[in-house]
């Protein structure tokens, strides 16, 4: 395997040559509606009505449904609707949309684990990512996850066999991650790095994580 070289957290992954940018065939791929629910509350906490009405125009019909009546938690949402109505928010949001994409990741930490954690503890953070490891077929119909432990308050996670790499996902991810870490009120400095990039050509997306 060549060096890994360490990139900014987000820049794994082009933004531009995202296949939805070129119109993306439908596929199988799918998450569970819960990803779909953090995104959109999200959107609705800052776009407001005037913004979210430029969403629903940005999204094709099929999509624009989700912003109507939200998927319950335990649907499956096909993919190709999380990736449009992602990228319609930072559309609409402008800026990098790779900021955006990683402020939806880490709101889902957030709203999900808020409470969850009162202090510190040294060894829950390679607890959960290795739980987080092997949930994954719950919340990814595609692709496979593994966690290693590098250090004290090092690890690394490895995302493979995506039929279709998405940038969107990898910077969703990295906010992910780092959200996760505060709400486990690390001591930090909370640092997730994308140094593989299944995008760019590499097996896997591989992130440096370190609190």
């Amino acid at each position: 395997m060549k060096a890994a070289t360490p990139r900014a957290a987000g820049q794994g992954c082009n933004t531009l040559s995202d296949p939805m940018a070129a119109g993306w065939s439908p596929g199988a791929e799918a998450v569970k509606g819960t990803m779909l629910q953090a995104h959109l509350t999200w959107a609705r906490d800052r776009l407001r009505a005037p913004g979210l009405e430029r969403l629903r125009l940005l999204l094709a019909p099929e999509s624009r449904e989700y912003l109507e009546r939200p998927p319950l938690a335990t649907d499956w949402v096909p993919l190709d609707a999380l990736v449009e109505f992602d990228r319609g928010v930072a559309a609409v949001v402008g800026g990098a949309a790779d900021r955006v994409y990683r402020a939806l990741g880490h709101h889902s930490a957030t709203l999900n684990l808020q409470g969850v954690y009162k202090a510190f503890a040294v060894e829950e953070p390679h607890r959960f990512f290795e739980q987080q490891a092997l949930l994954h077929p719950r919340f990814l119909n595609f692709g496979s996850v593994h966690y290693e432990r590098a250090g004290l308050q090092t690890g690394r996670m490895r995302a493979e066999g995506y039929p279709r790499p998405v940038p969107v996902l990898c910077a969703s991810a990295v906010g992910y991650f780092e959200g996760v870490l505060e709400m486990m009120r690390v001591p930090g400095p909370v640092q997730c790095t994308e140094v593989l990039c299944q995008c760019q050509g590499d097996p896997s997306c591989l992130f440096d994580l370190s609190w």
